[in-house]
């Protein structure tokens, strides 16, 4: 999908959360030009690389690193917030020096995050917050520095500076944004996994949100697999969110890295999910959705990847399924069908001019009746019974029901809830709703 084919897909009303990635104080002095540095499209600005270089350098000096550090880092503080300060005192540095009488005009806003940056100037010197950021195992780059994406700098809301656990994505190798819903079905996480483990294979970086569901999924599959993937946080990238993934968020600095681009310690607010999602889709190359709502987030960051020029792929889902709703929208509105990864990576890779390896195990269509093809732990456990063995081989992606298992078996009900039970003491078999089973993906464990 790219942006000149869907130009009447923009129209749905699919997007209300992007409108919060631009937003700007009305009150502030500044808004006017604010809003013309972000809404380009409407202010007709030519916005090349050149000049967006030129806009950067023009704030930035040499040393200015720790300075853009210690405001990146003030609680509250937005993109543009940052950026109207930049815009008054001429640089980070002269904001970090600036007398508190020199905050009088912004005082006058009377505005919550100005309240925020005068307790911050008063409270958190230049050395304090560099060692805060090191206590928290954080790293920081801004746009000026060498090791910040490239990707994100061809970005019209370009963020000032990243802060990071473990590594940024390497801008040589293909990188892929997956993501969907996050309470997913059971053939929702099957995809997931399947995909982050076979773009592991092709030795794709695999990005997305660490949510969860269709997001960790992918990602926990991913490093599973000996690949590398990278998590895009709407919190401090010293928090992890949520909760349940934290054994993802411990491994993934070692097999890639954690980015947020609000400072440490900042809460995951409702409010911070669509701005971080334009930097998913920034870092990516392409984007898969694996399975969506019609009123879904993910449908959000698809259309700041159509912004942004990136082409989308949809993973077919089921007719009249509610989770396969915008996987299908996509489609119907010239999505590409995500039915072969190797397919996928080789597409990708010619239009980003990065050079295609195929992987070790030369990669398979996808088929409903291939279990081995969605998980690499679907294979039956060792010394199983003949019963154990015959609802083992029944179970496939979907979940199925007692009725329907005692037809397709021709067991007896006893015979079938003892082979259930013995399956599920040894993680081959997990119970996804009420007497509706399937057999565990290696992300349900």
């Amino acid at each position: 999908m790219n942006v000149s084919s869907l130009m009447n897909y923009k129209e749905r009303p699919l997007c209300d959360g992007k409108e919060s990635i631009m937003k700007q104080s009305k009150e502030s002095p500044f808004c006017e030009s604010t809003d013309k540095t972000h809404m380009h499209e409407k202010s007709g600005l030519n916005n090349d690389s050149t000049q967006k270089s030129d806009y950067r350098h023009a704030f930035s000096q040499p040393g200015d690193d720790l300075y853009w550090q210690w405001l990146c880092s003030c609680p509250i503080l937005t993109r543009n917030e940052i950026l109207a300060l930049i815009q008054y005192f001429g640089s980070p540095r002269g904001v970090y020096e600036a007398p508190l009488l020199a905050m009088a005009p912004f005082q006058k806003l009377r505005q919550k995050w100005v309240r925020s940056l005068i307790s911050y100037k008063e409270s958190c010197s230049l050395e304090k917050s560099a060692d805060l950021l090191h206590q928290k195992g954080l790293k920081f780059c801004y746009q000026d520095d060498r090791h910040f994406p490239q990707k994100l700098r061809e970005l019209v809301d370009c963020p000032h500076g990243l802060f990071y656990k473990g590594n940024l994505p390497d801008p040589d190798v293909l990188s892929v944004a997956v993501i969907g819903a996050r309470r997913c079905s059971h053939y929702g996480a099957k995809m997931a996994a399947y995909l982050g483990a076979q773009l592991a294979r092709y030795k794709v970086q695999v990005i997305s949100g660490m949510a969860a569901g269709i997001d960790g999924m992918a990602q926990r599959a991913c490093i599973e697999e000996g690949g590398r993937s990278f998590a895009v946080l709407g919190s401090g990238a010293d928090i992890c969110y949520p909760p349940e993934n934290s054994r993802l968020y411990r491994s993934l600095p070692d097999r890639g890295g954690v980015i947020s681009e609000f400072g440490p310690a900042t809460p995951p607010l409702p409010g911070h999910f669509p701005i971080r999602n334009r930097l998913i889709c920034g870092l990516a190359d392409a984007v898969i959705v694996v399975e969506a709502r019609k009123k879904s987030g993910s449908l959000i960051t698809v259309d700041l990847a159509l912004d942004q020029g990136k082409d989308v792929y949809a993973v077919p889902g089921r007719f009249g399924d509610e989770l396969s709703y915008g996987c299908n929208h996509l489609i119907e509105q010239g999505a590409g069908i995500l039915t072969s990864v190797e397919q996928f990576v080789e597409e990708v890779c010619q239009r980003n001019g990065l050079t295609y390896t195929p992987a070790e195990n030369e990669n398979r269509y996808m088929d409903s009746n291939d279990d081995h093809a969605c998980s690499r732990h679907s294979r039956a456990p060792s010394s199983l019974t003949q019963v154990e063995q015959l609802i083992f081989e029944k179970l496939e992606l979907d979940a199925k029901g007692i009725d329907q298992l005692l037809e397709e078996t021709g067991l007896t009900m006893t015979q079938l809830t003892e082979g259930i039970l013995n399956l599920q003491v040894r993680n081959a078999v997990q119970e996804v709703s009420r007497n509706r089973y399937a057999r565990s993906s290696i992300t349900l464990s």
